[in-house]
């Protein structure tokens, strides 16, 4: 990934330097901000390289997003330089939220327009959150059998390196499911925890590019339903299902972004449905518990 991102700005400047003279230079043709809206202004000034006066016209900020980028203090708008003079303009970062920003500085004078590539990087902390997705934690604790009409409190752990993480677990009917379908899709489900916020969490040593990785700790409590959602039965051997969880960032759900399946890894004492270690195999009994059949 970065090395595409740096090709894509080798590219945007040489297009941006193509298409300028050599008689109205910036200091820079771009501009790489800090990720955070407290970020310090950029300045960047413009020079007459040439002999003969330059008439500067109305700068402006064009492009995807233009509206995250700002010019703060420009001296340089519909101004007149002399040869060898300077005019200076100041830029500010705002970004509404993560992610790579690109805008391009518009600079007309005389007949010409000049082209100042602006553009920002992510820090650490974010580029950890965005790129490495957190697990499930190997102390879960689901039981093997759950009895209908039972209370059971299922517990479990995630690692991961954004600051709040919410998360939704589901039980899918996996009766006349083929192989890999059950829990394909999340309305299929019969029970869902609804969004559930840690109860604790602690700093550990998973460490990525000099972040450390948090573990959450969650818990639901639910009753098993007396009868499937269809109204039958469960069997009375047991009926298979599966659980899975679903996860989001605090900053991904301000953001509208949508719920990640988690991976589970690492507990051998569970039976995984899929290949992926995303869905655990459980067993749910009638009221009574299940027979010997």
């Amino acid at each position: 990934m970065k090395k595409i991102y740096f090709i894509l700005i080798s590219l945007l400047m040489s297009a941006v330097l193509n298409a300028q003279d050599d008689d109205f230079l910036p200091s820079n043709s771009y501009v790489v901000f800090e990720a955070s809206s407290d970020a310090p202004s950029s300045t960047l000034s413009f020079e007459n390289k040439s002999a003969n006066d330059i008439d500067v016209g109305s700068l402006s900020i064009i492009g995807a997003h233009s509206d995250e980028f700002n010019l703060t203090n420009d001296g340089c708008s519909e101004q007149t330089l002399s040869a060898d003079e300077s005019c200076n303009v100041e830029l500010k970062f705002s970004p509404k939220n993560e992610g790579i920003k690109n805008a391009l500085l518009k600079v007309p004078y005389d007949t010409k327009i000049l082209y100042v590539f602006l553009t920002n990087h992510e820090d650490n902390k974010h580029n950890v959150e965005k790129r490495l997705v957190p697990v499930v934690y190997d102390d879960i604790n689901i039981s093997e059998k759950m009895d209908a009409n039972i209370s059971y409190t299922l517990k479990w752990s995630l690692i991961g390196y954004h600051d709040g993480y919410k998360v939704i677990s589901a039980m899918f009917d996996c009766t006349d499911k083929a192989a890999g379908e059950c829990g394909a899709d999340y309305n299929d489900n019969f029970l869902e925890s609804g969004s559930l916020s840690a109860i604790s969490s602690e700093s550990v040593d998973w460490t990525y590019r000099d972040q450390n990785a948090t573990k959450f700790d969650y818990t639901w409590t639910t009753t098993i339903p007396e009868k499937r959602a269809n109204g039958d039965d469960w069997n009375s051997t047991g009926t298979d299902i599966v659980i899975r969880f679903y996860v989001i960032s605090d900053e991904d759900e301000e953001n509208g972004k949508s719920t990640i399946s988690l991976v589970i890894p690492g507990n051998l004492s569970d039976r995984y449905y899929d290949t992926s270690g995303r869905k655990i195999e459980k067993t749910i009994c009638p009221e009574g518990g299940c027979s010997d059949e």
